[in-house]
């Protein structure tokens, strides 16, 4: 097969292409492996259900905060779990979560951000656990705890409730994780029911109500967990576009010009019969081929870099300790990935072959001498996407921000790599070659101009990777600047105070820190009536009177217009015990993020959600107590807005991190497969020189210097065209922050990039140019040796 002969046969040329789509499927495979092993797992404290019954479902949700589910009151849950264990041989226990956070030595242990860690004891068989010393509660004042706390039956426990820190009897201990309390405690600190849990013969599907078995029970999952998986999903997401888009252009770039110098083999099969459909056909069966190669290697890698990458999340919290395994699926996807994106990288190079002439066979008619029409269409058409991109990604005030830099990023980016030889052609021709200048300035300028798609070869990778570098180190960089710049403004003169540890400050603590002048929130989470029916949306208690009274409801603007209210009218509200309480709309005040977009009186949602914690207090600075109540930090607006943005900055700083690296590293692969083609390519012109009596010094210094000026072309485009999108992008953060925010470019991620191309562009020349003068010099010092005899060799 002539496809398999030529692979064979050029595989140094090819070896590059091999290698970016090894890379990017043993990434694309790491990316699927790790998001696998990041799906919601069953609960452990669920895992002995054989079904579990769950509420209707949310039409629309607005708050991360909410479990989508509307939740069903006492009396409705006491009366579905007696209407399932009515089918015979099945068991049906509401479960009941709270916040409960133990605290032996005055320390809390745990998740600090777990409000599902406290459970009623009958919800121990849910998960098939058992006390393993001691009895279960039979009290108020008693909690079973998991043995591998420290503690044992008979010993006293401080744990934290939404109220207060209690000091609790330990009954026993259990081989489950979290904390249980009597039912009738659990009932009262937890009286809205979201989830039953059953036990044997799974009963039929109740009115109104959802039956989940085998793994569709991971759907039940703690809120957190949630948040925690949404973040795996953005960064992973992110990697996998950015290895997409890097593997195609590299491996379109190592084809085209693995091609380019083809001309007159192309060209032979022309003048022998070759249509131009089967020469195209045959560069695609190519680079199929390509691909499979490339899978082989890539599966490997694959496997290998799954579990890092995983570790890699669960240390920046984007992720769940849990085995990734290598399972069939994901590898079997990414391998098809590489398959295809070899042959998507191939498709100009067929377009490029197919345009071969017969008489190419003795010379170079086609074209390659200039950039074809399609890519300067194409580059200005992703000129224009990135633009508009950059203006969208600048409006965007919230955590679609970091999606829609990249893909202005990616947009601006290919932009650039489909001008490159366009730019490169021009740059060279411009001025004029001044008589008596130095020789290797006039044979760089000749060669850049004479062939800028081979140049360009060399100049799209660089402008890929130093696009990235300072797109998605300047978006890093300007966004740690300025959300914490906007928080400390609005936090001006106020000092916050959190629980050290806990998912929040209990009720007492609040009271202790309800000092004139302090701002002590009560989030909940409402069920009312929207558009498309019911809508899960934040809500604050307050406990100013001359805010809001009970029963009534303030709303933003914008949320009265979501929900169709105005002022004076009713709002039918579902709280977290499954009860509807009518709140009629007292006002509507413009949007104040301090304030929130739905106000209720505090007392209503301590009454109703006896689970809801004050996550942070602000009070007037120098007003806090002294001292200040146990187990509390105290923080100025500086630090506050630090703290608080540092989650973000770890997850935006590794995702950076992940994006340069991926773009950097292909791109330099790019740029040494580049230049190694455009050197052997070049034989002929090479010993044309080594004829005219140049010195292999002088030639290799020569290509170097070539390979050298279109890398640095290379970088300086990358600068140009990833400036303007993050300029717009701190514009856009000025807006939103209401604060001066200037374009922050990490001067560091961008050198390391722009660094590392250059230098691969320079060694990859000087070596191939120093083996290829080595070849063509051999020739006639054979023939010297031979007495002249020209017709052996």
């Amino acid at each position: 097969m002539i496809a398999v002969a030529s692979v064979r046969g050029r595989w140094r040329e090819l070896l590059a292409a091999v290698l970016a789509v090894a890379v990017g499927v043993g990434l694309l495979g790491a990316v699927l492996l790790a998001a696998a092993a990041s799906r919601p797992a069953v609960q452990e404290r669920l895992a002995a259900t054989s079904a579990l019954v769950v509420a209707p479902p949310v039409a629309t949700s607005t708050t991360p905060r909410s479990h989508g589910r509307i939740p069903w009151s006492v009396p409705a849950a006491d009366a579905l779990a007696a209407s399932l264990a009515a089918t015979p041989g099945t068991t049906a226990v509401p479960d009941r979560t709270f916040p409960a956070v133990a605290l032996p030595g005055g320390r809390p242990v745990g998740d600090p951000d777990d409000l599902e860690g406290g459970h009623g004891v009958a919800s121990l068989a849910l998960g098939g656990h058992r006390v393993t010393a001691g009895e279960r509660p039979r009290g108020p004042a008693e909690v079973l705890v998991p043995r591998t706390l420290g503690v044992g039956p008979g010993d006293r426990l401080a744990v934290q409730f939404a109220d207060t820190v209690r000091t609790m009897v330990v009954s026993g201990t259990t081989d489950g994780p979290g904390l249980w309390v009597d039912d009738a405690v659990a009932a009262r600190l937890a009286p809205g029911v979201r989830t039953i849990g059953v036990l044997g013969a799974v009963p039929p599907t109740p009115p109104g109500a959802t039956v989940l078995t085998g793994d569709d029970r991971a759907a039940v999952e703690p809120v957190q967990d949630a948040r925690v998986r949404w973040r795996s999903d953005q960064l992973l997401g992110a990697l996998g576009l950015l290895t997409v888009v890097t593997t195609v252009v590299v491996v379109g770039a190592v084809l085209s010009t693995a091609v380019a110098g083809r001309r007159r083999e192309l060209g032979l099969l022309r003048a022998a019969g070759a249509l131009p459909g089967r020469v195209r056909r045959l560069v695609l069966t190519e680079s199929a081929l390509v691909g499979v190669l490339g899978v082989a290697a890539g599966t490997v890698l694959a496997v290998v870099s799954a579990a890092p990458l995983h570790a890699v999340l669960v240390a920046a919290d984007a992720a769940r300790p849990a085995p990734v395994p290598a399972v069939a699926g994901p590898l079997g996807a990414a391998g098809a990935a590489g398959v295809l994106l070899a042959v998507t990288g191939g498709l100009a190079a067929a377009r490029r072959a197919a345009r071969a002439a017969p008489l190419d066979v003795v010379h170079d008619t086609g074209p390659g001498r200039g950039p074809a029409r399609g890519r300067l269409v194409g580059g200005l058409l992703a000129l224009a996407a990135g633009a508009l991109l950059a203006v969208r990604t600048a409006a965007v005030t919230g955590d679609g921000r970091v999606g829609l830099a990249l893909a202005t990023g990616a947009a601006s980016v290919v932009a650039a790599a489909l001008f490159a030889p366009a730019l490169v052609g021009v740059l060279a021709r411009a001025g004029t070659a001044r008589p008596g200048g130095r020789v290797t300035v006039a044979l760089v300028r000749a060669e850049l101009g004479t062939n800028p798609e081979r140049a360009g070869a060399v100049v799209a990778p660089v402008v890929v990777a130093v696009g990235f570098a300072v797109l998605l180190g300047g978006l890093v960089a300007t966004s740690a600047a300025a959300y914490p710049a906007q928080r400390t403004a609005q936090l001006a003169g106020q000092v916050t105070v959190e629980r050290d540890g806990t998912p929040g400050l209990p009720d007492d603590v609040a009271h202790a820190l309800a000092v004139p002048g302090a701002r002590i929130p009560l989030p909940t989470v409402l069920v009312v009536g929207g558009p498309a029916g019911p809508t899960a949306v934040d809500a604050v208690g307050t406990a100013d009177p001359g805010l809001v009274q009970p029963g009534e409801v303030v709303l933003s603007s914008p949320t009265a217009a979501a929900l169709g209210l105005a002022g004076g009218a009713i709002l039918d509200a579902r709280f977290a015990d499954g009860s509807v309480v009518p709140l009629r709309v007292a006002r509507i005040l413009p949007p104040d993020e301090q304030r929130g977009d739905l106000v209720v009186d505090r007392s209503q949602v301590r009454a109703h959600d006896p689970a809801a914690l004050t996550r942070t207090a602000f009070l007037p600075a120098g007003a806090v107590p002294d001292p200040p109540p146990a187990g509390v930090t105290v923080r100025d607006a500086a630090a506050h807005a630090a703290a608080g943005y540092a989650v973000d900055a770890r997850l935006t700083g590794l995702l950076a991190t992940l994006l340069v690296a991926v773009s950097a590293g292909h791109g330099a692969l790019a740029v040494a497969a580049g230049v190694v083609a455009a050197t052997g390519a070049r034989r002929a012109d090479l010993a044309v020189l080594v004829a005219a009596g140049a010195t292999r010094a002088r030639i290799v210094a020569t290509v170097a210097v070539e390979t050298g000026t279109a890398a640095t072309l290379g970088i300086v485009l990358g600068l140009a065209v990833a400036v303007p999108p993050l300029t717009a992008l701190a514009s856009g953060l000025s807006t939103a922050t209401g604060t001066a925010v200037a374009p922050v470019p990490d001067a560091g991620v961008t050198a390391l990039a722009a660094g590392t191309c250059l230098l691969v562009a320079v060694l990859a020349g000087a070596v191939t140019a120093a083996r290829t003068v080595r070849s063509s010099s051999s020739v006639p010092e054979r023939r010297r040796r031979s007495g002249g005899a020209a017709h052996r060799y």
